[in-house]
């Protein structure tokens, strides 16, 4: 019975934590876009399901981004960034205007107004970084 109770805990859990990094209209949501700055305006991200976008691709497995340098246009920009790890991940503009949550196995597609290059990484793991160079 007690080992019952722990798998049904778990699993509400489980269920509580996947919705509260579904929504983005919650204080902690996916994206949260900062007022324009000079390298990013308008940052928006969506979950995917399945769904890939035709535009960049990034993964984060293994602690790290890869690649860890992008060239982009400037002007609208697509990334679909998946983790791969089993661990939550965020890919966070250096400047601010960004930060995307990553449940582990998560597919989020984030667009972007880049006018200069900017830097990223991963809030919980600083040592996960990678760079948009905007050309």
């Amino acid at each position: 019975m007690k080992r019952l109770h722990g798998t049904i805990l778990a699993v509400v859990t489980l269920a509580l934590v996947a919705a509260a990094c579904s929504s983005n209209n919650s204080p902690s949501g996916s994206t949260s876009p900062a007022a324009t700055s000079a390298a990013t305006s308008g940052a928006t991200s969506a979950a995917t399901s399945g769904a890939v976008s035709s535009g960049t691709k990034i993964v984060a497995q293994n602690f790290a981004f890869s690649p860890s340098t992008v060239n982009v246009s400037s002007g609208s920009v697509t990334l679909t960034v998946t983790n791969k790890d089993s661990t939550e991940h965020t890919f966070t503009l250096d400047d601010g205007s960004s930060s995307t949550n990553l449940a582990p196995g998560a597919t989020v597609t984030i667009k972007l107004n880049l006018t200069k290059t900017v830097g990223w990484h991963c809030t919980i793991h600083p040592t996960m970084t990678g760079t948009l160079k905007v050309g």
